[in-house]
């Protein structure tokens, strides 16, 4: 059996098959990379929209609890004033209470000293010829009020009265005196005394009106005690 003989045409047609087989498969190559391709952007965009939706959501979420938190705690900024006014208001009342009952405690302790003052004119072996209460002056922009003055034509007593008397208290007769020379010129050249009158007085308040030189009176009965006497005039300023 003779061999077929192969001519150059037919190695131009198997090239040519070859060649199309080639490109066939590179342009099957490039539509399934081009729909790789569109399928990962398609991917990608869906991704890319869902992660959108989703950060949306909880920026949606997010800001509903802010304001929702925000509200609650209006509300309870809102209740906490409303509790607070309230405390305010109870503790106002009761230093309102409070406070009356001190005014009217001391009062009546200016009642008692006052009164026995004016019935004797006298402490000890001191006469006086006037006796004044709640004496108030303004001078030169400088205003005080005296709770009991005892007077005559050369000595002035300037007594502080209070129901409990505080040690801390004391001093301030000191500060009654420099003012009541400033605001009464008139009595310049007295000799002045400081005093200090309680109903109920401690042995520290009594130990510091010793140490100032001042009178120190207290209630016994219907009459005044005098618990010191040792006193000392008061310089001037």
């Amino acid at each position: 059996m003779q061999k077929k003989s192969i001519d150059s045409r037919d190695v131009w047609n198997l090239l040519h098959e070859y060649i199309e087989a080639g490109k066939e498969g590179d342009r099957r190559l490039k539509e399934q990379m081009q729909e790789t391709d569109r399928q990962l952007k398609d991917q990608i965009k869906e991704t890319d929209r869902q992660l959108k939706d989703q950060i949306k959501e909880t920026d949606r979420q997010f800001k509903e609890q802010i304001k929702e938190t925000d509200r609650q705690l209006k509300e309870q900024i809102k209740e906490t004033d409303k509790l607070l006014k309230k405390t305010i208001k109870g503790i106002e009342s009761l230093n309102t209470k409070v406070g009356g009952i001190g005014n009217s405690n001391g009062f009546y302790a200016e009642d008692v000293f006052f009164y026995s003052f004016s019935k004797t004119k006298s402490i000890g072996n001191l006469k006086f010829d006037w006796i004044y209460r709640n004496l108030g002056c303004s001078r030169k922009g400088l205003e005080d009020e005296f709770d009991i003055v005892c007077l005559n034509t050369s000595v002035a007593v300037i007594i502080e009265t209070k129901y409990n008397f505080h040690p801390n208290d004391v001093e301030t007769v000191l500060r009654k005196v420099d003012n009541f020379r400033i605001l009464y010129p008139q009595y310049k050249d007295y000799k002045i005394f400081g005093g200090i009158a309680g109903l109920t007085i401690r042995e520290e308040t009594i130990d510091a009106a010793k140490q100032l030189g001042f009178f120190v009176f207290t209630q016994e009965g219907n009459d005044i005690k005098i618990l010191n006497d040792q006193v000392k005039v008061l310089s001037s300023l």
